[in-house]
């Protein structure tokens, strides 16, 4: 008996001396497959880089109060935004930064926290069927509502057990890679097929996890299903999705929110292939689209870092996000691209990787703490010849920027609007005119579990929501997904090549049956005519029938002048049945001024003014409407509109504005200067294939003329009353 005593005194001696030693590992030595090397711990630990000191210390802090708390692993019952379903999110996140604080700063008590959270998901996962709330006809998962959620917390764990596995014993890793991460890799690419053979984010996010669990299991099996796709043979995958997602300018089809989500599992996961397979020259394929990705994504963003909220975008977020966090860091460190220097340094933060202390190091006082955003066109499609994004940006060395997007993209499949064509306009990094972006709150339960909300479909979607052309109150492409993805708008001309005039000119002819529409804009930076530049905005609709045509432009900020004549109407008025349109009250219906051919409409945003100046005729109806009839939840955001209509059936028409920022209300002094618009006489022919623009400012008149053919001729001429004009380029702005 003595025997056997001194014997399990041994065993537990042992044990807990072999335990110990495993806590002073040293973790230079790490064998890590993925993204953080035994070269980037000794960076993180021994770096004088402020910004690489401030990373390290602000994980610290973090993984601190993490390890207050008790491990928690809740069973799934909730939607997004419930207990569990955040629960399991934190934890993953816990997880992957308590890994990498281990590694970099070694104690027990962040060990044993790891062991625990595997060892307690790894008990739990095999006995999970399908979460309880997953939705009829949609891709549900296992530890959420969805499986894209399942994909993103093995994209986290496969880290955190790569940075950790040769800390723990046989037992423990054999445990945590049967029940838990081959399972879910099985789940998430075996059992959800469709999914992670999808050309779409939820299939990146798949390929990237399984793809990163091979390369830590020596799995090759797994590595090529996520690279090749499941048949390995390139038609779907990691390469197809690089090939179909991206345009030839590196934009994303699904709009510059679901780029700023996608762009983690595309450049994390490029670069653990790049570090375990480096025959695929990944960075390399098709001319470096990982890079276009990465700077594009930039551009996509206002002076504030605020993503164009295109489709069904939420708009809280900016480019200091993680997800362009490990972007920047990793283009970077591949293609030594220094244009994202500037950014990086704004942000002051870095990915805990390899890429992250590179591109910290890179980072000198010389590098500029201002990022450029030039104006430019951005091409659409894998070929680049299905529409596109047109950014137009007044020079930067003026006070304050101001930006307008043309989109007349591709439908962006699921998550896309129906509004080719459309315009938001920015100044000073405030939304002038907005897209709408999504109805939805994101992860809060009780807005129906987080998800996109029935407005989502019936307005935010809509065309009525969106600064485009509507007819008959019927949305563009009949509000079909399906027939708006087999179409596209079409480039006719883009100048950007001087500041003072620069001009896209975009058309569509399958938003309509029957119908062309045809949008040019031309954003003028002249101090001769305004102090702030301005844009005038040309939309024709050119139709084989008669309709009633309808230009919205939503807007922010309060009411200041109306040069028309309006009525409230006395009881809750509804501007129509459908298409969005039932979400709009009226508030006031008016007519232009009598005997007059200009309205205006000014109103005061972000303490600055800013006028529409539209031609109108006797036919003109003027509307101001707000969102939130037939809206029992309270689920759409507060928005007002400035609409413009051509009521009687006809079959041509050229809507004609001016958008012009001007002034400023100072409320702390009580000043205000320049509240009113500048411009006055607007007026608009055409001939032929000429638009000509004419208006006065003060008592000089000015004359605009443009070009909507796209050829390549350098000398124009009209006749404008009664004389020749005559200019070189496709358009040019005359002082008469």
């Amino acid at each position: 008996m003595l025997h056997r005593i001194i014997f399990l005194a041994f065993l537990i001696t042992t044990t807990i001396a072999c335990k110990q030693k495993q806590t002073t590992v040293d973790s230079s030595s790490s064998s890590s497959k993925l993204l953080l090397s035994a070269s980037g711990i000794n960076s993180f630990k021994n770096s004088d880089n402020a910004i690489v000191i401030h990373a390290t210390e602000d994980l610290e802090s973090q993984v601190k109060e993490i390890l207050k708390e008790s491990v928690i692993i809740p069973q799934p019952v909730d939607a997004g935004g419930g207990y569990s379903h955040e629960k399991h999110k934190r934890n993953y996140s816990d997880l992957y930064r308590v890994a990498i604080s281990y590694n970099v700063n070694p104690t027990v008590q962040k060990l044993a926290f790891v062991k625990e959270m595997f060892t307690g998901y790894a008990a739990m996962y095999p006995t999970l069927g399908m979460h309880p709330k997953a939705k009829e006809n949609h891709p549900g998962g296992k530890l959420y509502w969805q499986g894209l959620n399942e994909a993103v917390t093995l994209f986290y764990m496969i880290q955190a057990y790569d940075m950790t596995r040769e800390f723990m014993t046989d037992e423990e890793r054999t445990k945590i890679e049967t029940d838990l991460l081959r399972p879910m890799a099985t789940f998430l690419s075996v059992d959800s097929y469709d999914v992670f053979n999808k050309i779409h984010n939820h299939g990146t996010w798949s390929v990237a996890a399984v793809g990163m669990t091979g390369m830590v299991l020596g799995d090759d099996d797994m590595i090529d299903r996520s690279i090749y796709g499941s048949n390995k043979d390139g038609e779907t995958g990691f390469i197809a999705q690089l090939d179909h997602l991206f345009s030839s300018d590196g934009f994303y089809s699904e709009g510059p929110y679901y780029h700023r989500y996608a762009i983690l599992p595309f450049i994390a996961f490029a670069e653990a292939i790049e570090n375990n397979r480096p025959d695929v020259k990944i960075f390399e394929h098709r001319d470096g689209i990982l890079r276009k990705a990465v700077t594009t994504l930039l551009q996509l963003t206002d002076e504030q870092g605020r993503f164009y909220p295109i489709n069904d975008a939420i708009k809280s977020k900016t480019w200091e996000s993680d997800e362009v966090v490990f972007a920047t860091n990793i283009a970077y460190k591949q293609y030594k691209d220094a244009s994202l220097l500037p950014v990086i340094k704004m942000m002051n933060k870095i990915s805990l990787t390899d890429a992250g202390v590179i591109a910290a190091n890179a980072i000198t006082d010389n590098t500029e703490d201002f990022y450029e955003r030039p104006s430019m066109f951005i091409a659409d499609g894998v070929e680049g010849n299905s529409g596109g994004l047109s950014l137009m940006r007044s020079p930067q060395k003026t006070a304050g920027q101001l930006q307008a997007v043309l989109k007349f993209s591709t439908q962006g499949m699921g998550h896309g609007h129906f509004d080719r064509l459309s315009l938001s306009v920015y100044d000073h990094g405030n939304e002038i005119i907005p897209d709408y972006g999504a109805a939805r709150f994101l992860n809060i339960e009780t807005k129906r579990g987080g998800r996109y909300l029935p407005e989502n479909k019936t307005y935010a979607q809509h065309t009525i929501a969106h600064s485009a052309v509507v007819l008959d109150e019927k949305s563009q492409y009949k509000g079909n997904v399906k027939y708006s993805e087999e179409h596209v708008s079409q480039l006719v001309k883009n100048d950007m090549s001087n500041d003072r005039l620069q001009v896209t000119v975009a058309t569509d002819t399958m938003a309509y049956k029957g119908t062309k529409l045809s949008r040019s804009i031309t954003m003028i930076n002249d101090s001769d005519i305004s102090n702030r530049p301005f844009i005038i905005d040309l939309y024709h609709v050119d139709s084989s029938t008669g309709h009633q045509m309808d230009l919205n432009y939503p807007f922010f900020g309060d009411i200041i002048d109306t040069q028309f004549d309006y009525t409230r109407p006395a009881n809750k008025t509804v501007l129509g049945k459908d298409n969005g349109y039932n979400h709009l009250e009226v508030l006031a219906k008016g007519s232009p001024l009598a005997n007059h051919t200009n309205s205006q409409f000014t109103f005061l945003q972000a303490q600055r003014f800013y006028s529409i100046t539209s031609v109108t005729n006797f036919d003109t109806e003027l509307y101001i409407t707000q969102t939130g009839a037939n809206d029992p939840e309270f689920n759409l955001n507060l928005q007002r509109q400035y609409l413009i209509r051509q009521p009687s059936s006809i079959k041509n028409h050229t809507f004609v504005n001016i958008i012009e920022p001007h002034g400023f209300f100072n409320p702390i002094q009580e000043t205000v200067t320049f509240p009113k618009s500048v411009f006055s006489d607007l007026s608009h022919e055409k001939q032929g294939d000429y638009d000509i623009v004419s208006f006065k400012v003060g008592e000089e008149t000015y004359l605009y003329t443009l070009s909507q053919k796209r050829d390549q001729q350098t000398n124009h001429t009209i006749t404008y009353n009664g004389k020749s004009i005559s200019w070189d380029g496709p358009h040019q702005l005359i002082k008469l």
